[in-house]
């Protein structure tokens, strides 16, 4: 029956389970159902549902009231679905299919249990003063719009310079051939060429070089998931030919080698690194999801979709704090979440920025009387208030947002710096005056002098 719910609807079944355990239920009934939307929608989408002044800890209690618990509690036990649970899900996925969605999200949950009017669920919901004629009116608008709905095209976009673009591009390209770091894994890579009679350089020898290094951490970490250098090079023979590498043209990497050296850097600077290590190697590979070696990592570790995931996760275990970029990416993300927006432009690394409180960026702004409520407003205005499609469209970055990381790398390296701070992303913004979170700083009353001082005032000893 959940092959075809999202991650988000599973969520809400999934809390219903452990809400009906918690409560010593016989059965998950409507009304945890009811409980497992409320507990899983936040913001924007609890808004929209108009639940978000429900109180869940009285909902628990409403819920006890009504359901007839068992003397023994189920905690930890298999508890089936009641009829009217059963009947809410099956009246999911006809309002999916009546709205030609694929999938089903938590707006579909909603609509089902709101207009079941002979359930638990809608029963007790009327007891909170729920505005039902308002929240149906919004999901249907929110599902026909979905529906019809055209791409969604991001301010930014409208002021990309393609000229910025191919610099940015060719300066990557020359990055490859001159960070230092990478020189040791690629000439080992291009040694391991004589032995299979290529001459281009392609993503199974760059992989292959970095599992040589066992006692590298990233070696250390993909040995715990299956991915050993004697499994890689036995996978490695069954590859009798290179079809999975080329396109069109040959050149000293194999395009997917050369997509993957791309992401690499990419990675690096998501990651908040100036020096481009082996683990952003292997990241690469997997965010290219292409090539040989990519086929084989994935093989390996029986085809984890959430590998990428796992390994940024393992290689910040044990440190005291995670670096500042990828805390203030990770922020951003959800802003532009809590937005119904799957596209980072940089109004969203500000937002980012402002909402991490431990930076120097941070404090700047508080200074300068720049606050995340104000921004966020701000944002909200810039870039529309249309809904992009969280649900099954990846996270992207605009062209701009992507200088605007470059920027900051640029800056951290050019100070000897081993990571990008918020600092640094702070000052790429003033680099890029037509971004969006430039904009939103000077309609916020501040300017690129005054942000410039205040990082100078802050940071008494560095000049950047």
């Amino acid at each position: 029956m959940f092959e075809k719910f999202t991650q988000k609807a599973i969520d809400i079944v999934i809390n219903a389970q452990v809400e009906a355990g918690n409560l010593n239920a016989d059965k998950v009934y409507s009304e945890h159902i009811l409980l497992g939307l409320v507990m899983s929608l936040k913001g924007v989408q609890s808004r929209l549902i108009c639940v978000q002044n429900i109180n869940i800890e009285e909902l628990k209690n409403e819920i006890k009231n009504k359901i007839e618990l068992k003397k023994e509690p189920h905690k930890g036990k298999f508890i089936p679905f009641s009829d009217s649970s059963k009947e809410i899900l099956e009246k999911t996925m006809e309002i999916a299919k009546s709205y030609n969605n694929s999938l089903i999200v938590p707006y579909h949950i909603a609509l089902a249990i709101f207009t079941s009017k002979n359930s638990g669920a809608y029963t007790i919901l009327k007891e909170f003063n729920f505005e039902e004629e308002k929240a149906i009116s919004n999901i249907k608008g929110l599902l026909e719009k979905k529906t019809k709905q055209k791409h969604y095209k991001h301010p930014e976009e409208d002021i990309i310079d393609i000229q910025d673009i191919q610099n940015n591009y060719f300066k990557r390209v020359d990055n490859i051939f001159t960070e230092n770091s990478l020189s040791e894994i690629l000439s080992s890579a291009k040694a391991k060429l004589s032995t299979y009679g290529y001459e281009i350089l392609g993503t199974e020898q760059i992989v292959q070089s970095v599992l040589d290094d066992e006692n590298s951490e990233i070696t250390k970490i993909l040995n715990k998931y299956g991915i050993t250098k004697e499994k890689y090079e036995e996978k490695l023979k069954t590859f009798s030919n290179r079809q999975e590498e080329y396109g069109e043209r040959q050149i000293i990497f194999t395009p997917n080698a050369f997509r993957v050296m791309l992401n690499t850097f990419e990675t690096a600077k998501e990651l908040g690194s100036v020096n481009i290590k082996q683990e952003h190697v292997i990241l690469g590979v997997l965010k290219a999801q292409t090539g040989i070696a990519y086929k084989i990592l994935k093989e390996l570790t029986g085809y984890k979709t959430d590998l990428v995931e796992k390994l940024i996760k393992e290689l910040n275990t044990g440190a005291k704090t995670m670096p500042e970029t990828l805390a203030i990416l990770q922020l951003a993300k959800a802003e532009a979440i809590n937005l119904n927006k799957c596209t980072i432009g940089t109004e969203m690394i500000l937002l980012g920025t402002l909402a991490y409180k431990n930076g120097v960026a941070n404090a700047v702004l508080k200074k300068l009387g720049i606050t995340l409520k104000d921004a966020r407003i701000e944002a909200s205005k810039l870039i529309g208030d249309e809904m992009e499609d969280t649900e099954n469209s990846p996270i992207k970055y605009t062209e701009r947002a992507k200088k605007l990381l470059e920027f900051a790398y640029e800056i951290a390296k050019k100070h000897g710096k081993e990571k990008i701070m918020s600092e640094h992303l702070l000052y790429a913004f003033t680099k890029i005056r037509g971004c969006l979170g430039m904009q939103i700083l000077e309609n916020l009353g501040t300017d690129i002098l005054e942000i410039k001082h205040g990082i100078l005032s802050e940071l008494e000893n560095i000049q950047i």
